[in-house]
């Protein structure tokens, strides 16, 4: 009970480290110039533009939408994206609610900038609900507040939500399309294609974080390192492919067998680490062993019975991520030339 409890409790702690996540360099590109972009042209478009054509709370709210845009250039220097991305994300909503309060319809062309620009900087679930309240504001400013009759309010409001509705679908599935291509690169860039493992670089980039959590917050590390016994001869004898399907099957066996807050990585060739937060090397031996008997007790297809070698180690005081990696490795190493299909912790 008390293990389940400190998984739980990293768990909260590793996802509250991953807020932001969202920020992919193509939304940040995109936030960046939409901020500059805005910063110096909304003086001269939407400010003495409208002074000069007698428009004036249109260029007092985008007065107003100036300050809040200088705000997230301000917080995107400081690399506060998340304030960046509200504050400009907010200037633009001001200068679309003066366009309302003046009410000049042929400026309804610029509620456009909302859906165009909320989909690609924001998850498309926070849009949705954001575009719904800014469709609600706008029916209620051109119902409640301009003197019209009904009839003609009615006719503005629908032609403006159509238009509007229009935007905000073809936003959302822009969105979802950009969605799936950012979770098709990520997988590329983080993942092995053949096993579904985590790669070298991705493992290097996420363990320096992990080993300072633990640091910070005393909890246990440890690695397992595991190598398939004479692979070379696997591949010599039946081929690249069987030998793939024992890759594959392997990674298989692992991932059933570990924790989702576990990180398994294919660390080269037919070597693998697995990963073990809030884990210490008593723990990790038991898992060891527990993996090399399922594999061991495995019928492998056309190439029969596979064994592996593990080296287990577990984070020190005074360690590095360097020390540990080679103590896991130094324990592989004595795994083999102990007669392998074993597990040896140092």
């Amino acid at each position: 009970m008390k293990s389940n409890f400190r998984d739980f409790q990293y768990s909260v702690l590793v996802n509250a480290s991953k807020e932001g996540d969202d920020f992919t360099p193509f939304r940040l590109t995109v936030l960046k110039y939409t901020i500059l972009v805005a910063l110096f042209s909304i003086p001269f478009v939407a400010v003495l533009r409208n002074l000069f054509l007698g428009q004036v709370e249109i260029a007092v709210f985008s007065a107003v939408a100036e300050l809040l845009i200088f705000v997230a250039y301000i917080f995107f220097k400081l690399r506060n994206y998340a304030f960046a991305r509200a504050f400009a994300i907010t200037g633009v909503f001001t200068i679309l609610v003066g366009i309302l309060v003046q009410d000049v319809h042929y400026n309804y062309m610029w509620f456009a900038l909302f859906p165009a620009v909320s989909f690609i900087l924001f998850p498309s679930y926070v849009v949705l609900r954001a575009s719904i309240i800014f469709g609600i504001l706008i029916a209620f400013i051109e119902l409640a507040l301009h003197s019209y009759p009904f009839w003609l309010k009615f006719y503005y409001v629908q032609e403006v939500l159509i238009f509007y509705c229009f935007m905000v679908l073809g936003g959302y599935l822009y969105s979802k399309i950009l969605e799936e291509h950012e979770l098709v690169l990520q997988k590329l860039a983080t993942k092995d294609m053949l096993t579904g493992a985590y790669n070298r670089w991705k493992f290097l980039e996420d363990f320096e974080r992990e080993f300072e959590r633990a640091r910070r917050y005393n909890y246990p590390v440890s690695l397992i390192m595991f190598d398939i016994d004479h692979f070379k001869k696997v591949n010599d004898t039946y081929g690249h492919d069987a030998g793939d399907r024992v890759l594959k099957k392997i990674a298989k066996i692992v991932k059933d067998n570990i924790r989702k807050v576990d990180m398994f990585v294919r660390w080269g060739g037919e070597e693998f680490i697995i990963f073990l937060p809030n884990t210490d090397k008593k723990g990790a031996k038991v898992l060891a062993e527990k993996i090399r008997k399922k594999i061991e007790d495995t019928v492998f297809d056309e190439v029969g019975k596979v064994t592996v070698s593990f080296g287990v180690a577990e984070l020190e005081k005074n360690d590095t991520i360097d020390d540990l990696l080679k103590r896991v490795d130094e324990g592989l190493y004595r795994a083999k030339r102990s007669g392998r299909n074993r597990v040896e912790v140092v």
